[in-house]
């Protein structure tokens, strides 16, 4: 009886470890399929150089060179909450939601290495298996991804700024103000008079309406409509310091949103 319980033991055993190399392999020729299309476009980020799975040590490597317009190494360095809350975001999302269960799956971990483009800096981010089992079975609630998309989204802008609209007109600042998301615009008010400006918000505010309802702006306003937040436009007058602002409330977005 002794040899039978131990022979089905085995059996147990053996089946759970060939189990474990069909998942392992499975994954691992995930990696070489997507490998064969690098370097990928992730759009304004950047773009994703390489991948590869590692066998002894059970790591799927990323490695992803940053445009430094939207996002930059030292940022992650200084802040490296941000660079795991992103990378969450992006693992509970689309094909990525498929490789990270395939993940979980062969009880790998992750290691993301972000590059400068033309650069020498970068910023190691590690996920153990258990820690991705974590992020497997508690995805982020849709409010929790709002709010981390206009945080990047925030500092995205911030990288760029300043920058010119038009003739007399540079976008300075973008803030969340809790209630709305701001844009600051200073006016150089040797090329327009602040006053006419205010004296024609109406107008300003038909123009940004157009504006926000325009097929590109749609994800935006769909983003604050739901945080509950508004839109503020601040133009201030470079001598005067004087401010004219266009805001729409939440209410006015949801109705911009529901519009065709």
């Amino acid at each position: 009886m002794k040899k039978i319980i131990n022979l089905m033991l085995l059996a147990v055993i053996m089946a759970a470890v060939t189990a474990c190399g069909q998942k392992d392999a499975m994954l691992k020729a995930q990696i070489e399929s997507g490998q064969k299309h690098c370097p990928m476009s992730l759009g304004m980020a950047g773009k994703l150089t390489s991948m590869s799975y590692d066998e002894a040590t059970r790591m799927v490597k990323f490695v992803l060179t940053l445009n430094k317009d939207f996002a930059d190494v030292k940022d992650f360095q200084q802040d490296p909450g941000l660079a795991q809350e992103s990378m969450k975001l992006s693992l509970s999302k689309g094909d990525m939601k498929k490789l990270l269960d395939m993940m979980v799956e062969a009880e790998s971990g992750l290691e993301v290495i972000y590059k400068n483009r033309g650069g020498n800096d970068e910023f190691v981010l590690k996920f153990s298996a258990e820690e991705l089992k974590q992020i497997a079975d508690n995805p982020m609630s849709e409010e929790d991804t709002n709010k981390l998309l206009l945080a990047n989204q925030i500092k995205a802008e911030r990288q760029r700024m300043p920058y010119t609209i038009d003739t007399g007109l540079k976008v300075t600042g973008i803030e969340d103000s809790g209630k709305a998301l701001v844009y600051i615009c200073e006016v150089n008010e040797n090329d327009y008079d602040i006053n006419e400006m205010e004296a024609s918000s109406a107008e300003l505010k038909e123009n940004m309406r157009t504006l926000l309802n325009d097929l590109s702006m749609k994800a935006q306003v769909k983003l604050l409509t739901g945080l509950d937040k508004g839109f503020e436009y601040r133009y201030v007058g470079d001598k005067s310091g004087k401010a004219v602002i266009v805001s729409f409330t939440p209410e006015e977005l949801k109705a911009l949103s529901s519009e065709k």
